[in-house]
């Protein structure tokens, strides 16, 4: 192959477009020719907070003196973010000659862009770091039975929040979809997850019988708030004492919990290494930024339940102001319609619409309503937060959402 640099090799990547399953996955899988331990493998599927929960639990795992790999999904701002060895990205070097000798091995069966990061991932974590591996974390691209990642023999999978998204794939309720997401789970795992909803409790009891897996819900934790600075500051209440979060919010706690409750499973002693999860750092959840002479929140909530988990995240950060500038980009496979509405029901909200660079919902596709009722319309992004940091008052909240896309891409500026 005549690919010979970081920018030939993600342009080529990013132009694999057909998907495998089943049988011609595990052929892939069965190329690379590598011994995976299913012990050191943990899977985590659902619908928000595989992120956030792979971070934590990385950060914990790391704290215990473990070696991790973790490979998410997507990346803010470039590729090589999402295949990490003990909190490292990959380098560009790395990246190139990694992608150069797992494609020898799995050209043939043309990979799609997901499936060759994938296995990029694993032969990274099992070959390169096959020595000192002593967990590999893998977050779930979409579903849990048809992935790619579901091929990987694993001993543990995770599963978070279980809402409403990928319908036109995953199905129409949340008991199809809850079944996709479950299909992670292989046989005698033990499966760690948050509270089902009831819809879905029945399907739960029904899987772990089917295949003899233990289920463990999170441990019971709570949020604290102090709302007495410019800011609030959250903490989580733990059966392990109470710590600092650095992502906020009540559901930012229940995937910190579940991280806890998996850690707590397979380290000893795990109590006295549970202060780290102050420490985790996963950016683009309403994080902090300062441009343009302004304090701007980064929250890349690209779906329905993910929104509602941001407008219950921002009365906290509201005492003393009078609007919130929403900046929005959404991609077009999103249920903007529902997205916008909520935004635009928050108290004091204003609507600065945009585009996203990647699968965007163009600016004509809105609907009319939404775009009769923001302050700006800009396709460009950048163009979008300008106006809306004009438009804005001292006291006003500014909030860039919809979609992690576009928060890499701003992020970039900055």
């Amino acid at each position: 192959m005549s690919l010979t640099n970081y920018v030939q090799i993600i342009n080529y990547l990013e132009n694999q477009e057909t998907f495998h399953y089943g049988e011609d996955l595990q052929r892939i899988f069965r190329s690379l020719g590598l011994s995976v331990d299913p012990a050191k493998v943990i899977i985590v599927a659902g619908t928000n907070g595989k992120g956030t929960t792979g971070a934590v639990l990385q950060t914990l795992l790391r704290e215990s003196g473990k070696n991790i790999g973790f490979f998410s999904s997507p990346p803010l701002k470039k590729t090589n973010e999402r295949i990490k060895f003990n909190c490292r990205d990959i380098t560009d070097e790395e990246f190139c000659d990694l992608f150069l000798q797992v494609d020898e091995l799995i050209h043939d069966y043309n990979p799609s862009y997901f499936e060759y990061l994938t296995f990029m991932a694993v032969y990274y974590f099992f070959e390169w770091h096959k020595n000192d591996t002593d967990f590999a974390i893998f977050e779930v691209g979409l579903g849990g039975t048809l992935d790619a990642t579901n091929v990987i023999p694993h001993d543990i999978s995770v599963i978070t929040k279980i809402g409403m998204d990928h319908m036109d794939v995953l199905g129409n309720s949340l008991e199809e979809i809850a079944r996709n997401k479950f299909g992670i789970i292989q046989k005698n795992n033990r499966v760690f997850h948050t509270k089902f909803d009831s819809a879905i409790a029945n399907l739960a009891r029904s899987c772990a019988v089917e295949k003899s897996a233990q289920f463990t819900e999170a441990c019971d934790c709570s949020l604290r708030v102090d709302v007495i600075g410019k800011y609030p500051e959250f903490f989580i209440v733990s059966p392990w004492g109470e710590f600092s979060l650095s992502l906020p919010g009540k559901r930012a706690m229940e995937n910190t919990a579940l991280a806890m409750t998996v850690f707590a499973d397979i380290v000893p002693n795990a109590g006295k290494y549970m202060h780290a999860v102050q420490k985790t750092y996963w950016p683009g959840r309403m994080e902090k930024i300062f441009c343009y002479n302004r304090e701007i929140f980064f929250s890349g909530d690209h779906n329905v339940p993910g929104i509602e988990s941001l407008l219950e995240l921002l009365p906290y950060y509201m005492y003393g102001r009078d609007h919130v500038c929403f900046v929005v980009g959404i991609c077009r496979d999103k249920e903007h319609e529902a997205i916008l509405r909520k935004l635009a029901n928050f108290p004091g909200a204003k609507l600065y619409l945009t585009e996203t660079p990647v699968k965007t919902l163009k600016i004509q596709e809105y609907a009319t309503d939404f775009l009769e009722m923001a302050v700006a319309v800009d396709a460009n992004p950048q163009s979008a937060l300008a106006a809306a940091i004009a438009d804005a008052q001292a006291n006003d909240l500014i909030v860039v959402t919809g979609s992690l896309y576009l928060i890499g891409l701003l992020k970039s500026y900055f």
